[in-house]
């Protein structure tokens, strides 16, 4: 049995490293336990997956493009986070509520998160929301304060209107965080209409009481709705279990019927789940973790961040090993991704007669800069 660790950020270093760095000195610096359980993992591991994108503005990131392939999923991976309300109803779609920021000549998105949006807000924005969405035969529904679902209100009335919002392509959020939004739009044949939908709801909330309130107590204001796309159901069972701390992927879990249990989103040695992985691995079938690491120092550009990150997931990683001794009969499969690119390192037991296999996390980051 493999066991799977997804890594999503681990490669998106905030500052690219350039000729003549050492990514082990300096500001920032990387460096993990020499002899440590991680370090011996990628020291003896095999790349066995390597791909980058080359577009200009990708579809998707790499990690999502890798949970969508293993999971065979017709759909956008980041709107698997919207609860389902009827399995067999594949045409809801999923919006954030966001905070657009102007900068000089354009709109900047905030990280979804850093609204800290409650329930009671949620509904008073959908509500009033609804009130102008009524008028096109749609509705909003906040199954969770971060991720509402856009519906038809009458199953015969704009059912093809939501279908048609559902073609589009629709990146993902977090892909645009602190970014110009203009190249992260959705496009397709229906983003005139979408991009109409949007301004009568931006409109409603403008001055909306609870903004004002928020802005008075110097909390982000909600001023916007981000596309995520339609949530399919997965044609693949990759993996027998999942523990992850991305609600995402654990949504995805759900939808392909695989037992889920959540992580910490910054998993400490502590962590209860650490005995969950030791139930999974004394069952059978290929188990995935996704801890979350990364995500905040990647969507701030802390670079320092990212890499007590990594100092933070060796740590985590060598208490896995301690609390898990299972692990070492197993193989370990590290999925590592970044802005574009993604990088597969398998370990198995008898990688550790090796010796010849130097391969280093330094050498990994100068190449996929």
């Amino acid at each position: 049995m493999t066991t799977t660790i997804l890594c999503a950020g681990a490669l998106a270093r905030p500052r690219p490293v350039t000729p003549g760095d050492d990514p082990q000195t300096g500001a920032g610096t990387l460096a993990l336990a020499a002899n440590g359980a991680l370090a011996r993992t990628i020291r003896r591991a095999r790349i066995v997956g390597r791909s980058r994108q080359s577009a200009l503005v990708p579809d998707e990131l790499p990690h999502e493009a890798w949970l969508r392939e293993r999971f065979a999923l017709e759909g956008a991976v980041a709107a698997c986070a919207l609860s389902a309300i009827d399995e067999a109803d594949a045409c809801g779609l999923m919006v954030r509520p966001v905070h657009l920021h102007l900068a000089l000549d354009h709109l900047v998105l905030a990280p979804p998160e850093s609204l800290g949006l409650g329930r009671e807000e949620a509904a008073q924005l959908v509500d009033r929301a609804n009130a102008v969405l009524a008028d096109e035969g749609l509705r909003l529904r906040a199954l969770d304060p971060g991720a509402w679902r856009l519906e038809a209100i009458d199953a015969d009335r704009a059912p093809d209107e939501i279908a048609a919002l559902a073609r589009l392509l629709a990146r993902s959020a977090r892909m645009a965080i602190g970014r110009n939004v203009d190249a992260y739009l959705p496009s397709g044949a229906a983003a005139r209409r979408w991009r109409q939908l949007s301004n009568l709801v931006q409109m409603s909330w403008f001055e909306h009481p609870l903004n004002l309130a928020r802005e008075a107590d110097g909390r982000l204001v909600v001023n916007g709705l981000w596309l995520e796309g339609r949530a399919g159901r997965p044609a693949a069972r990759p993996f027998e279990r999942v523990l992850s701390a991305d609600e995402t992927v654990a949504g995805l879990a759900r939808r392909a019927g695989i037992e889920s249990h959540p992580l910490a989103a910054e998993p400490g040695a502590d962590d209860p789940a650490l005995q969950r992985v030791g139930d999974a691995l004394a069952g059978s079938g290929a188990l995935l973790l996704v801890p979350e690491f990364w995500r905040r120092a990647v969507g701030d550009g802390d670079e320092p961040g990212w890499a007590q990150a990594w100092r933070a997931f060796d740590r985590w990683f060598e208490a896995l090993f301690a609390a898990n001794p299972r692990l070492a009969a197993s193989g370990i499969r590290l999925v590592l991704t970044g802005e574009r690119s993604t990088i597969e390192l398998l370990g198995l037991p008898a990688d550790r007669w090796k010796p010849w296999r130097r391969l280093a996390l330094a050498a990994l980051l100068r190449e996929d800069a």
